[in-house]
């Protein structure tokens, strides 16, 4: 007899997490499993529109959200954020609601395949981190100046224009070298870079209908000048969500007050490194107040309840060690807020000395929720729960729906007051450090769009509830779409299912019938009926052809034997065909594809020919190469799999292996896998160019071949080589792009007609005097001086007081004086403070073409008697 549950057992839970099916349960909760793996080891599942992904961890099964990485969790998570209709359960209810399903009978059980064996992927070589850092980096320079190029200005207003920002806003200091127009072809968009400490660090564009940034670490933020000049001090520090809600702000308040103010914007959604980069721009500036001005939804309202956690006023260096670092006030209640489709939760954390005074400080916070669900006319609103208490620490989870996400932000700001209190007297900084401006509409830009058609701030206010019931009612009208979409696809899904059963059933019972005894005994009957039908004919032709030949035999009995043998041999014959007929009717035929006829056509031609009588069959020398695929984002997957299936529908002799993978500590999968081909194929040269061009092309920094690369020992490599090189079949027929190229010889290059190449030349350094000569200076006359054309000087001077120059630098690659040029560019490249920008390509060829000049000269000599 099971032993009784009791209310508060801590195990249940580890039995609900281990005993659960947590497929099973999200389907009972209206879910449809959509995908699986081949393995069964993960499953995808759907409704209204969000998708899931659950897979198993340790012992027990887990879910993710894939449009929002904070849901996530085990059924206990899933049951707390889904039970209740969606209006989310405590955890006794999640006790109560999870026994009552084990109670209606065990679940179906999945078997999940083995957990995939990383040892030998942990036993890999782990990569240069200083090559993979520099790698980055250039990549992050070739985005940014495929969207800014040389000159980084403002040419075109249109979208700034058309969201209502003035030209006097425009062109305020304020916000000069903080605009940009980016043209790539003909499409121009308004340019935002975003700044970090190392320099410019991202770039977000924005047009009509248009929002892109670029794919990089979002860790730098849009900031501007201060609006004084940076020779005043910064009083008051501004934070929004957009750049184009900065501008509105700006217009709209900075006459009413023109303290001296800093204006950042974070392009949506902050991450930890934004805020922490926010954090030491107060530390620099010291500014007195900090307005946080978000959008005036849940989500800016969960943006400002954590910025009251995080930011501080400006910390005070003080020296550790042989160094200097921040000294960090101390935090004696912290909180964070986190959101999903339906509900936004409040996490705090209470540090005290003793239980009893962690006791007294949960009792002030609950007294406070009890007084605001005691207002609410539907009843309460706020649930809270105590997740843990120790002696030192008690952590408490509040959370409400998210039309309900204000009721959280007037808690926060009252931990904020109640933080200050607590600390200890030296460290107390002024109360009114952060203050929350929110927008009359929406956001700020609305709000100056309706300010801009004359109406009072009551009829703005009045506007917005317009707003957001049209936006509800969008929203709505779209979920109805979604549910019956679903609804189309799920009868759709079901009509094929019963078709498919329905056929199963007739063939079933067919198979049947045929296999009775009765249709046997007909059967062979009727086989009968046809073989003396067969000798009938067989006899009438004979009395027909009376001049027909016949085998002539030595003895009686070799001719008894003989046609005996064929008597036997054509009725069983005949017999094996009538049942093959009867048990397989002739099929009606389907259309075959190019690509099964090409699939088809290379089994045979790739067949392998059987071995020789008599002769020892050779050993296959086969090789191994391994290409490795990393993710570009955390908590993705597909990239590995999406090139081994490119490889294994190629059509070329080549096997791939199973893919193994791990995700390392930042949620990044790294996968690999084997694939094995053979030197003396007739397409080895094909192989050969895939393997070296795809090297070749991550190298340079493609885009799509990021993270991908194929490793392999040298020695095969070579072999691979002159195997390419000998081989009958060479890649003409292929895309050129794919092309093996052929390596010049010295004579062939010297006499090639030359090129022009363009590269550009980047250069920080400390800010100069007007008139003084630079770093960017010396380095355009060293160009200049080995032969090749440098364009004017273009340089700006960020706030920091660093220099920013950039070079324009053209030359060709025939002139005679090519090999110093290129000497000179490699010396500039290796001098800190700058960086070339220059296809790999490019860079190759003008080394070879520097060689090959260096090489040349002595031949002259020696031709010329010198």
């Amino acid at each position: 007899m099971n032993a009784p549950i009791r209310e508060n057992d801590p195990t249940e839970l580890d039995r609900f997490k281990r005993n659960i099916d947590l497929v099973d349960y999200a389907e009972r909760q209206g879910y449809q499993v959509k995908k699986e793996g081949r393995r069964g080891d993960w499953h995808q599942l759907e409704k209204d529109g969000e998708v899931l992904i659950v897979t198993r961890k340790a012992d027990h099964q887990v879910y993710l959200n894939t449009g929002d990485d904070r849901d996530m969790g085990s059924v206990i998570d899933f049951a707390k954020t889904r039970g209740g209709n969606g209006h989310g359960l405590n955890l006794g209810q999640v006790r109560q609601q999870l026994r009552e399903y084990l109670n209606d009978g065990p679940a179906p059980t999945r078997v999940y395949a083995a957990p995939v064996d990383v040892s030998r992927l942990n036993a890999l070589p782990v990569g240069d981190p200083d090559h993979e850092r520099q790698q980055q980096e250039d990549r992050k320079t070739r985005l940014i100046a495929e969207v800014l190029g040389v000159n980084k200005e403002l040419t075109d207003r249109t979208y700034l224009h058309g969201r209502g920002i003035t030209d006097s806003t425009i062109d305020s200091p304020a916000f000069q070298g903080r605009i940009f127009t980016a043209q790539q072809n003909e499409h121009k968009n308004t340019a935002f870079p975003l700044y970090n400490e190392q320099g410019l660090a991202s770039i977000e564009q924005k047009n009509e209908h248009y929002k892109n940034l670029l794919p990089l670490p979002k860790n730098g933020i849009w900031v501007s000048h201060p609006t004084q000049g940076k020779d005043m001090p910064v009083e008051r520090v501004v934070v929004s969500e957009s750049a184009i809600d900065s501008l509105s702000h700006y217009q709209l308040k900075h006459a009413q007050d023109s303290r001296n103010t800093l204006y950042i914007a974070t392009s949506g959604t902050p991450t930890e490194a934004q805020v922490a980069l926010i954090q030491r721009v107060i530390d620099k500036q010291e500014p007195k107040e900090i307005v946080l001005a978000n959008d005036r939804d849940a989500g800016g309202r969960q943006f400002n309840m954590n910025y009251m956690n995080e930011l501080h006023p400006a910390r005070p260096l003080v020296p550790v060690a042989d160094q200097e670092a921040y000294k960090e006030a101390s935090r004696p209640v912290e909180w964070h807020a986190t959101s999903d489709k339906y509900h936004t939760a409040l996490k705090v954390s209470y540090h005290h000395d003793s239980a009893e005074s962690g006791a007294a400080q949960v009792q002030q916070l609950t007294d406070r929720v009890a007084r605001m669900n005691g207002t609410q006319e539907a009843g309460p609103t706020i649930a809270l729960e105590v997740q843990r208490s120790t002696e030192r620490e008690t952590v408490l989870r509040l959370s409400v729906a998210k039309a309900d996400t204000a009721q959280l932000e007037v808690i926060s700001q009252e931990l904020y007051r109640q933080r200050e209190q607590l600390r200890p007297e030296q460290e107390r900084g002024q109360e009114a450090f952060i203050r929350v401006d929110y927008p009359q509409a929406k956001d700020w830009n609305r709000e100056l769009e309706l300010t801009a058609q004359g109406m009072s701030a009551e009829q703005i206010r009045a506007q917005a509830q317009l707003d957001e019931q049209q936006r509800a009612a969008e929203r709505e009208q779209r979920q109805h779409q979604r549910q019956a979409e679903y609804a189309r696809s799920a009868a759709m899904e079901r009509d094929e299912q019963e078709t498919r059963r329905q056929y199963d059933e007739q063939q079933r019972q067919q198979r049947v019938r045929d296999n009775s005894p009765e249709t046997q005994a007909e059967r062979q009957a009727e086989d009968r009926r046809f073989n003396q039908a067969v000798l009938g004919a067989a006899a009438a032709a004979g009395h027909k052809d009376e001049e027909t030949l016949f085998r002539s035999y030595r003895t009686e009995q070799e001719a008894a034997a003989h046609t005996a043998q064929f008597v036997h041999a054509r009725d069983a014959g005949l017999v094996l065909l009538k049942e093959y007929i009867n048990d397989n009717p002739p099929p009606t035929g389907r259309k075959v594809d190019e690509a099964e006829q090409a699939e088809l056509r290379d089994q045979a031609r790739y067949a392998e020919r059987p071995a020789a009588a008599g002769l020892p069959a050779a050993p296959l020398d086969e090789k191994v190469a391994t290409w490795r695929i990393d993710e570009l984002e955390p908590n993705t997957t597909g990239r590995a799999e999406a090139w081994k299936e490119i490889l294994d529908s190629s059509g070329y002799s080549i096997r791939t292996g199973e893919v193994r993978s791990t995700v390392d500590e930042q949620g990044i999968r790294r996968a690999e896998f084997d694939m094995t081909y053979r030197n003396d194929q007739p397409d080895i040269a094909i192989i050969h160019a895939i393997v070296t061009n795809t090297n070749a092309r991550a190298e340079a920094g493609r885009e799509q071949y990021a993270g991908v690369r194929v490793v392999e020992s040298e020695a095969d490599q070579t072999a691979r080589q002159a195997a390419a090189e000998a081989a009958v079949i060479q890649p003409h027929n292929r895309d050129r792009s794919l092309d093996v190229a052929a390596k010049p010889s010295i004579e062939a290059m010297a006499g090639a007609q030359g090129s022009e190449k363009q590269l550009i030349i980047k250069v920080n350094e400390p800010a100069i005097a007007p008139g003084e000569r630079g770093q960017a200076e010396a380095l355009q006359a060293a160009v200049i001086g080995s032969g090749a054309k440098a364009g004017d000087i273009q340089s700006t001077t960020d706030t920091d007081g660093i220099r920013h120059s950039e070079i324009k630098v053209s030359y060709h690659t025939d002139q005679p004086d090519i090999e110093r040029v290129s000497y000179t560019l490699d010396a500039v490249a290796m001098q800190d403070g700058n960086y070339l920008i220059e296809d790999s390509n490019d860079r190759t060829h003008r080394r070879e073409m520097s060689h090959t000049q260096n090489l040349k000269q002595p031949c002259q000599s020696l031709e010329l008697g010198q």
